[in-house]
């Protein structure tokens, strides 16, 4: 039963919780916090979180009514939303957009969902450990992932 309730906390199939930066929602605080939880960056939802509202990567014209990501559908990439986001990214939570971005491209959204989701996993419990805190959602041990 833990295992189904798992499943349902870390959505390793869904392709449009992958925002179009190459940044997995699944694993963001907003996501997975119970309150107030957004859908991810391509939702078709009315209520969504004031970080998406202003993001302008998620507005980029270059992107709009298309479902690629960054550096795949734009010629300005990268454009200093995405440098600045990436610097932002690799200091604070030791993720490399780029490095994501590439992976997307050249292995595709199913085999970067289950590479995010080890990279996620907690040691732990098994449970999804939230790139922003480092926190398993779970169990709440910090710094137990892969």
């Amino acid at each position: 039963m833990v295992e189904l309730e798992r499943q349902n906390t870390y959505p390793v199939n869904n392709t449009t919780l992958i925002a179009p930066c190459g940044i997995y929602c699944g694993v963001c605080k907003t996501y997975l916090r119970k309150k107030n939880k957004c859908r991810g960056c391509r939702a078709d939802t009315d209520d969504i979180p004031v970080t998406r509202a202003r993001c302008k990567i998620k507005k980029c014209v270059n992107l709009k009514n298309n479902n690629g990501f960054c550096g795949e559908v734009c010629v300005l990439f990268p454009c200093a939303d995405i440098k600045r986001l990436d610097a932002r990214y690799r200091k604070k939570y030791n993720t490399d957009i780029y490095a994501n971005l590439h992976y997307l491209y050249k292995n595709g959204p199913a085999a970067f969902l289950k590479k995010e989701k080890k990279k996620h996993k907690c040691l732990s419990c098994g449970g999804v450990v939230c790139i922003h805190t480092g926190e398993c959602f779970e169990c709440g041990n910090a710094g137990a992932r892969a």
